[in-house]
């Protein structure tokens, strides 16, 4: 049974990193380019997430979130973009419009109409430079906002969920929560890499002789590793950990993970995040206790601090 719990999250996490891989939006080769058209892409996405209806009225609103990013890149970089981002739709076939009336609502027409929004967000910022305030200067080495490329992170969040228990043999349920810090650095716009420290509780839900069901709670704690590939907004989230569970004796184990999940926006500093996952955890036999194998599911709150 572990063995096959272990084969399953190890397909699951190659569907899913390949299809965040495969499906990943396209960015400009230029660093000051990419990380300007990453926070303008995130502004109009993030609009689009409770609609968008007229392109005037929804620029207008999202202008506020991206002039910071505006007046610190130099106008090469958003000559760069605007260049890219003409070139991206003009590949796909030209404007949405005309590509609507031939195959409808497509998703190759929501991927064009998206970039025209941002290239018209991006446009009608151009006309607020002007009115960049003198303590923002433009920077040569700015890489965007949003991206957590060539940037060190502090990742802090809060982990919860329910668990499937394998000892001996015997099936029985749990559950557990914690939280962590874990430091990153971005390498590249898609890839980050993180280690901390988890602290938390562990337990089981064993069934008493009247039927009920009392939660047995110990304290745990483990060192992950986290490998985080992004697109956007959209994240997946790969996991090995060492961990340590402070029973009588104390037990060492790893766990490995998988998760899928979404960010928002960066504001003073923050990236709230939340994601969906799976992990399988092992504790090896030891001082005469059977190993103990655990499916986890739960999920993980936290936010990407860019300090």
């Amino acid at each position: 049974m572990p063995e096959r719990m272990l084969q399953k999250a190890r397909l699951g996490g190659v569907v899913l990193v390949s299809s965040v891989l495969l499906g990943c939006s396209p960015l400009p080769s230029q660093p000051a380019a990419r990380g300007l058209y990453a926070d303008l892409h995130r502004a109009v996405e993030f609009r689009e997430s409770s609609d968008w209806v007229v392109d005037r009225l929804e620029v207008e609103q999202a202008l506020e979130a991206v002039m910071e990013s505006v007046c610190r890149s130099e106008p090469e970089a958003r000559e760069d973009a605007r260049l890219w981002i003409a070139s991206e739709i003009e590949r796909e076939g030209g404007a949405s419009e005309g590509l609507y009336a031939q195959e409808g609502l497509s998703r190759r027409v929501k991927r064009v109409r998206r970039m025209e929004r941002v290239l018209t967000l991006l446009e009608a910022a151009e006309h607020a430079a002007g009115e960049c305030p003198y303590w923002i200067e433009a920077d040569g080495t700015f890489r965007g906002i949003e991206s957590d490329e060539g940037r060190f992170v502090i990742f802090a969040e809060t982990r919860g969920g329910g668990a499937l228990l394998v000892t001996d043999g015997e099936v029985g349920i749990g559950g557990g929560g914690g939280g962590r810090l874990l430091l990153g650095r971005g390498f590249g716009p898609r890839l980050t890499l993180g280690v901390g420290f988890e602290l938390g509780v562990d337990g089981r839900l064993p069934q008493t002789p009247e039927g009920r069901r009392t939660f047995e709670g110990v304290l745990a704690s483990s060192v992950p590793l986290l490998v985080r590939f992004a697109n956007m907004s959209r994240v997946v989230d790969l996991e090995l950990a060492w961990t340590q569970r402070y029973d009588s004796p104390t037990r060492h184990g790893f766990r490995v993970g998988i998760g899928y999940g979404l960010t928002t926006p960066r504001v003073s500093g923050l990236k709230p995040y939340g994601v969906l996952w799976i992990g399988y955890g092992v504790t090896p036999p030891s001082r005469g206790e059977p190993a103990d194998h655990t499916l986890w599911l739960g999920t993980r709150v936290g936010f990407d601090w860019d300090p």
